[in-house]
């Protein structure tokens, strides 16, 4: 049993060293950078289309209704951005 654990401790540890050290070439970063401009350019749309929302003349349940369907849009499309920045910065690095 101990070298059972001795042995996945080794393997556990030495995998990053046989790991490839580069995930994203240079051509995936930059359209990686690209893609998360975009997403931050729709969710600004978005964020932009809620306050013309509250401008636009409708009942009360037809501006929360349109209003929390593009929130959550705005939400997730700078979520999805946030998440690819961080990939950015962890695999992209000059």
């Amino acid at each position: 049993m101990k070298k059972i654990i001795i042995t996945g401790f080794l393997m556990l540890t030495s995998t990053p060293v046989f790991a490839e050290s580069d995930l994203l070439n240079k051509q995936q970063c930059g359209e990686t950078k690209i893609g998360i401009g975009n997403a931050l350019a729709v969710a600004d749309c978005l964020f932009k289309e809620i306050e013309k929302n509250n401008k636009i003349q409708q009942t009360e349940e037809e501006r929360q209704s349109n209003e929390d369907e593009l929130y959550l849009g705005a939400i997730a499309f700078s979520q999805i951005a946030a998440n690819y920045s961080t990939v950015y910065d962890v695999w992209c690095k000059d």
